[in-house]
C-alpha cells in the first residue's frame, strides 16, 4: 500500500491519515508513506520525503515531482491510495500507466475537488450524496481519530464549554460568542494561529474577546504538543459548542470531542447528524432558541449517561474501524472492483 498524502501530525485530515498509514502498518502491509518532511514513518514501513504546499497553496509542479521521481516505485505497490488534493499522481498512474489497483480518497466537497472521476471514497453519508449529486458514484468510509488517546481522563470537569476549530466564520464561533454573551456562561475558545487565514480571522475574534469578561481565548500550539492540549481542554469541558454554519463533511473535532466524553451541541448541517445522536451523546439544534435550552440545561453539569453515550458514539469513528474497511476495500480493488 502507498499513501500519497502530504503529513504533519498536528492538524486535520493529515493527522487522520497518518493514523490510517500507521494502522494499516501494524495490520500487516508494507506501507510506504509518502509526506513532507517532519512526517513519521510507519512502523515497519518506509517514509518518502516529498515537497508540501507553498503558502498552503498546491503546486502542480510538486505533485508531478512526485510522479517522475517514484514512478516506478508506485507502479511496483499493491495498492496505490492517493489521499491528496490534487490526485495528480493517481490521475497519472492510470492514464499514463494504465495502473488499476488505486483509491482516492477526496478531501472537502466534492464541487472544490471533483476529481478524479474513478475508485474516489467520501468520508461520511452526506459527502457520499453530496458527490452523487454532482454526478460521482462514491464508496464510504468514515474518518477516524485515535480514540486510544483521545479518552475521557481523571481531571474534574470544570465549569466551561468549550468551542475549538480554525477561526473561519463558517465554524460558528460568532454565535457561539452571542450566546455566551446572552446567557452569560463560561466559555473558551480555542485554535491556532498558525496559517495565513486563521490569522486574519482569529485576530478579528480575538479583538472581540478581549472585550467579554466570561470568554477567554486559548491559543493552540501546531507541534508535538497539539493534540495533548486539545485533550485536556475537551477532558476539562464540560459540553464542547460547535454551531457549524457549513455543509461540514465529516467534523474531527467533534468526535474527538465526544471520544474523551465531551458531548457536542451542534447544527444539523452536513455530516452532524450522523456523529450525534440527539438527546443521548450531544444536541442537534438549528435556532439560537435551541441552543440556549440545551446551555441552560447542563446547568448544573451533564449526566454520566450522556458522556458515556459520546464516548460509545466516537468509538465507531477510530482508526482502526476506517483501517479495517479500507484493507477489505484494497483487496476488492486487487480483485478487480471499480466505481
Amino acid at each position: 500500500m502507498c499513501d500519497t498524502s502530504s503529513l504533519t501530525l498536528t492538524y486535520g485530515g493529515e493527522s487522520y491519515y497518518w493514523g490510517l498509514a500507521k494502522t494499516l502498518a501494524e495490520m500487516g502491509h508494507e506501507v510506504h508513506l509518502f509526506g513532507k518532511g517532519g512526517s513519521q514513518t510507519p512502523p515497519g514501513g518506509y517514509l518518502h520525503t516529498i515537497p508540501g504546499t507553498e503558502n498552503g497553496e498546491i503546486k502542480y509542479k510538486h505533485e508531478t515531482w512526485v510522479y517522475d521521481h517514484f514512478k516506478d516505485l508506485l507502479l511496483s505497490c499493491d495498492i496505490v491510495h492517493d489521499c491528496s488534493l490534487s490526485k495528480v499522481v493517481a490521475e497519472k498512474l492510470r492514464y499514463i500507466q494504465d495502473k488499476k489497483e488505486i483509491i482516492n480518497t477526496i478531501n472537502g466537497h466534492t464541487y472544490y475537488m471533483p476529481r478524479p472521476p474513478f475508485n474516489v471514497v467520501t468520508g461520511s453519508k452526506f459527502w457520499q450524496e453530496d458527490a452523487k449529486a454532482s454526478g460521482l458514484n462514491t464508496e464510504m468510509i468514515y474518518w477516524g481519530i485515535d480514540t486510544d488517546f483521545y479518552t475521557p481522563g481523571d481531571e474534574p470537569r470544570e465549569d466551561y464549554i468549550l468551542w475549538l476549530s480554525r477561526f473561519h466564520p463558517d465554524k460558528g464561533l460568532s454565535q457561539a460568542m452571542l450566546l455566551a454573551n446572552y446567557l452569560g456562561f463560561e466559555l473558551k475558545v480555542a485554535g491556532s494561529m498558525e496559517f495565513s487565514d486563521h490569522r486574519v480571522y482569529g485576530k478579528q475574534y480575538a479583538d472581540k474577546i478581549n472585550r467579554l469578561p466570561n470568554i477567554e481565548l486559548v491559543r493552540l500550539p501546531m507541534d508535538s504538543t497539539h493534540h495533548t492540549a486539545k485533550r485536556e481542554l475537551y477532558r476539562k469541558a464540560k459540553a464542547f459548542l460547535y454551531p457549524v454554519q457549513y455543509q461540514e463533511c465529516f467534523g474531527m473535532v467533534v468526535t474527538e470531542a465526544m471520544a474523551c466524553g465531551c458531548p457536542v451541541m451542534a447544527t444539523k448541517n452536513g455530516a452532524m447528524p450522523e456523529l450525534i445522536k440527539h438527546g443521548e451523546s450531544g444536541w442537534l439544534c438549528e435556532l439560537d432558541s435551541e441552543f440556549a435550552d440545551a446551555i441552560l440545561s447542563i446547568k448544573d453539569g451533564v449526566p454520566d449517561q450522556m458522556r458515556e453515550q459520546s464516548r460509545t458514539q466516537a468509538l465507531q469513528f477510530s482508526w482502526q474501524a476506517a483501517a479495517e474497511q479500507y484493507n477489505d476495500l484494497y483487496q476488492k480493488v486487487m480483485n478487480g472492483h471499480s466505481w
